[in-house]
């Protein structure tokens, strides 16, 4: 048996000069959801991930800032399914 996983990153929904809006996590969820039913795999385990100042944005979903004063940290968040072929 060998494990995969397979990411699913929030799209970007639109194109903005200084930062783009992206889908929603339920949105990505629905994606998610869509892949599971047309695929034939047996899911292991289903995970928010969240990864704080992604380098590249399109890795993940553009997060929110949030702030602690002086400096702001990004989060970005996607979800992540590990799965097994049958």
């Amino acid at each position: 048996m060998r494990i995969r996983y397979k990411d699913f990153l929030p799209e970007i929904k639109e194109e903005g000069f200084f930062s783009n809006e992206y889908a929603t996590l339920d949105e990505t969820l629905y994606k998610v959801n869509e892949w599971i039913a047309g695929e034939t795999v047996n899911v292991i385990n289903i995970e928010t991930v969240v990864l704080p100042n992604m380098a590249d944005p399109a890795e993940a979903e553009a997060a929110e800032s949030f702030s602690s004063g002086e400096h702001s940290t990004s989060w970005s968040q996607f979800i992540r399914v590990w799965y097994n072929l049958p």
